[in-house]
């Protein structure tokens, strides 16, 4: 059950952000240039991408814990990945606000802005915030998450404080970042440069520990086809009342490359881990019409989820830059095709 925040809980996030904008940390920092708050373990460290140096988008994105860091180098690397934009960015679990331009703000954003009494002028000046979460579109903040984000914005604010006035020196290019530590309940803190603690996106595998399944999937008849699968983002709102926020699912996708024809695809519900979802798919394919002679993905987390069943099957698992019959399915989809 989602949980509005109160106008009191807003007008404390809207003054941190504001000290924040006076402050203009676009100014200092490229997005690259990432900020860590550590306030506890160092996996719950929060990390910070300043963006606007280049001049088109001013805003603030945090980034919560070693996953939220994932999302945002997965974002930072999609093209090194060969992962869309679009799944990338829908993949994202972040916090962000934006000083950006009136017809950007929905009619809720603007009457909380009109009730706290601000008053914005010109381009690159409304500030509003956004929740991004997987399995969704963009939303307003609910309550926990206002209140989430006005500490960290609190805390960014003491932490900049301290960056100019020890004058500190970073070298992000070489993969550290501006480390600010909370100390004694945050009676004390220290800071400093650090290494992040990766500098690559961290993909996982899906291990199967069924030794049954195993069992059979080793033995399962072959067939001499090649398929093609992936996961794409639906990239339409799904409105229901059992999501708090609309809803942008996944497909999972199957077709047979050689003629194109789509074999099967699924809906994953928002929450859903779907490359789990593609595994259950994929293995329902092969135990009803064999194991194929050739699986094609184009990015490295489908390949590292779907390499255990390939191998143990005998199906070759191969990465390819582009998936055409997929990709013509997905245009008809769009209305590409006159």
């Amino acid at each position: 059950m989602r949980t509005e925040a109160t106008l009191e809980q807003w007008r404390r996030l809207y003054q941190a952000a504001t000290m924040l904008g006076e402050y203009k940390p676009w100014e200092k920092f490229w997005d690259m240039d990432l900020i860590g708050i550590q306030n506890g373990e160092e996996e719950d460290t929060v990390f910070f991408s300043i963006l606007g140096r280049g001049g088109d988008c001013y805003g603030i994105t945090v980034y919560e814990g070693y996953e939220g860091l994932n999302d945002f180098l997965m974002l930072t690397m999609h093209e090194d990945m060969n992962l869309s934009p679009e799944y990338a960015m829908y993949s994202q679990n972040n916090l962000t606000c934006y000083w950006g331009n009136r017809e950007e703000l929905t009619e809720k954003q603007r009457k909380t802005i009109k009730d706290l009494g601000y008053k914005y002028r010109g381009k690159n000046k409304w500030l509003y915030f956004l929740s991004f979460k997987t399995g969704y579109f963009p939303y307003n903040l609910d309550q926990e998450e206002v209140l989430r984000m006005t500490e960290h914005l609190e805390n960014l604010n003491l932490a900049l404080k301290c960056y100019d006035e020890a004058e500190v020196k970073v070298d992000f290019s070489k993969g550290n970042m501006f480390l600010f530590q909370f100390l004694d309940d945050k009676k004390a803190w220290s800071f400093g440069e650090a290494p992040l603690p990766f500098t690559a996106f961290q993909y996982g595998s899906l291990i199967i520990t069924d030794d049954e399944l195993l069992k059979e999937l080793a033995s399962v008849p072959r067939c001499n086809m090649t398929i093609e699968v992936d996961i794409i983002p639906l990239g339409a709102a799904v409105n229901d009342k059992k999501y708090d926020r609309p809803a942008n699912p996944s497909l999972c996708i199957l077709a047979d490359a050689k003629s194109g024809m789509m074999l099967h695809f699924e809906m994953n519900e928002p929450g859903e881990d779907v490359i789990a979802s593609m595994a259950e798919e994929l293995l329902g394919f092969i135990f009803e019409y064999g194991a194929p002679k050739e699986i094609r993905v184009t990015n490295v987390i489908l390949e590292a989820g779907l390499e255990q069943i390939c191998k143990t099957c005998g199906t070759n698992l191969r990465r390819v830059k582009r998936l055409p019959g997929i990709g013509e399915f997905l245009e008809e989809m769009k209305g590409g095709i006159l």
